[in-house]
């Protein structure tokens, strides 16, 4: 059973990278998507500033993920420090901690990609205003030209961080872990939907966001349930009854 959920994980991976190679960038769909919230007259988006856009679905939305995260770290925790709270928490405290550590490098590797990209924003972009160039995913950048540092989407990796609790409670609470992949999937694009609307992301780099969370957790879970790490005391204290 294990092999086949990592098999069908490593094929649904696989098939994404080939379609967002081969398929996706021919389609024209990040264009198109934002399209609708670029004034041609002004070189501008419009809803750049919007209030809701950008007070709620990026700032507060960002903070709210954070809080998720440290709550997750503080209630593991809980579980073998607490003693009224152990009954409760004691039996989740490992799919706890490994929740926290797989939304921390998961969303960490989304921005140490994202600090080493070329890709500007669509903003930034000459075709949108800016003074960018578009470029293709593995093009070299123009001697002379900034980096972007706008790819994948960090914004919305915050919500897909949420994933994490489908790995880690697949085996313990399949009905909760499915919520909270349902729940990854509606804030992650939902967020990176408003930052599309801001002129903030193409639809490409939230997609990219979500594979990049994708591949960490598996990861994550692959090493969790390997003995290579046994040794570390880090990883006895988080992954380890």
């Amino acid at each position: 059973m294990r092999h086949t959920f990592y098999q069908q994980n490593i094929w649904g991976l696989l098939a994404f990278v080939v379609m967002m190679l081969f398929i996706y960038p021919k389609t024209g769909i990040d264009q198109q998507l934002i399209a609708p919230y670029y004034d041609a007259t002004t070189q501008s988006f419009l809803l750049k500033h919007h209030f809701f856009l950008e007070k709620f679905m990026h700032v507060g939305l960002k903070y709210c993920m954070i809080l998720i995260a440290i709550c997750t770290l503080l209630l593991g925790l809980a579980g073998s420090r607490i003693e009224t709270l152990r009954p409760y928490i004691s039996t989740y405290q490992k799919p706890l901690l490994w929740t926290f550590v797989a939304m921390l490098l998961s969303t960490s590797a989304v921005s140490i990609l994202k600090s080493f990209s070329i890709h500007g924003c669509p903003s930034d972009l000459i075709t949108y205003g800016g003074n960018l160039p578009l470029l293709g995913l593995f093009e070299q950048i123009p001697q002379g030209i900034q980096a972007g540092h706008c790819f994948p989407g960090g914004h919305a990796s915050g919500g897909f961080a949420l994933m994490s609790f489908f790995f880690a409670f697949r085996k313990y609470k399949p009905n909760f872990a499915m919520m909270m992949l349902a729940l990854a999937l509606v804030l992650g694009f939902s967020m990176g939907w408003a930052q599309m609307m801001r002129g903030e992301h193409f639809l490409s780099h939230n997609l990219w966001s979500a594979w990049v969370v994708w591949a960490v957790c598996l990861i994550c879970q692959f090493f969790s349930n390997t003995h290579i790490f046994t040794n570390i005391t880090i990883y006895k204290i988080i992954f380890e009854k």
